[in-house]
C-alpha cells in the first residue's frame, strides 16, 4: 500500500513543480514586461507619426495585421498603401489621426518566446471636412522575441461599430437628406399642382 502511495505523491509533486514552472515561465521576466512596454510606446509613435520606418522595424517577419477597418494584410507595402489612402479618399478623408494604447495587463508570455497582450485605445480622428471624431477600441497583440528584441507578430484592432461617432454622423446626414429630399419633392408636387391647375388660353 505504502509504494502506490508513495508513487501517487511523487507523481502529483512532478506535477505541481511543472506547473509552477510553466506558470513562472509565463510570466516572463521584469525585462521582458519592459521590452513589451516599449514596443507599445514605439508602436503607437510610429502610427502617430506616420513613420513608415519605424514601423516596418517593429513588425516580424512574416507578420499578420487586422485594421480598424477590418481590411487584413501580411505584406508591409500594402499595408503602407492602405494607410496612405486614408488621407487622399474621397469618402471620410482623413487630416490627422492620433492614438493612445494602454494595456488590460501584463503581457502573458509563453515559453518565453511569445507573448499575447490585450489592451484599449483612445483614438482621435481629424476628418478633411473640419469634423472630429472621438473613438475608443480595443486590441490585441501577439509579439515574438527574435533575440533580445520583441517584435510585433499579429495585431488586431476594432471599435463597436454599433455604436460609435462616426455611425451617428452618418445616420444623421441620412435623416438631413431625407428631410430635404422629402422638402424638395413636396416643393415639386405643389409646383406641377399648380402648372395642372392653372386655367389654360384659349
Amino acid at each position: 500500500m505504502q509504494r502506490p502511495l508513495l508513487a501517487l505523491a511523487l507523481a502529483l509533486a512532478l506535477v505541481l513543480a511543472l506547473a509552477g514552472a510553466a506558470s513562472a515561465q509565463s510570466a516572463g521576466t521584469a525585462a521582458d514586461h519592459e521590452a513589451l512596454r516599449k514596443l507599445k510606446a514605439e508602436a503607437t509613435e510610429a502610427l502617430n507619426k506616420r513613420d513608415y520606418v519605424a514601423a516596418e522595424r517593429l513588425l516580424a517577419k512574416p507578420f499578420a495585421a487586422t485594421t480598424i477597418t477590418q481590411d487584413s494584410f501580411t505584406d508591409f507595402a500594402k499595408l503602407k498603401t492602405w494607410f496612405e489612402g486614408l488621407y487622399s479618399r474621397d469618402f471620410l478623408r482623413l487630416k490627422s489621426m492620433t492614438l493612445a494604447a494602454e494595456a488590460d495587463e501584463l503581457s502573458a508570455i509563453h515559453t518565453g518566446t511569445f507573448a499575447l497582450t490585450r489592451g484599449s485605445t483612445r483614438e482621435r480622428y481629424e476628418m478633411a471636412d473640419g469634423r472630429v471624431f472621438d473613438l475608443n477600441g480595443r486590441w490585441t497583440a501577439v509579439s515574438i522575441k527574435d533575440g533580445t528584441d520583441w517584435k510585433l507578430l499579429g495585431i488586431h484592432t476594432g471599435v463597436n461599430f454599433l455604436d460609435n461617432p462616426v455611425v451617428a454622423a452618418i445616420e444623421k446626414s441620412l435623416i438631413w437628406f431625407g428631410l430635404g429630399g422629402g422638402v424638395i419633392g413636396l416643393i415639386l408636387g405643389f409646383a406641377g399642382g399648380w402648372f395642372m391647375r392653372r386655367p389654360r388660353r384659349a
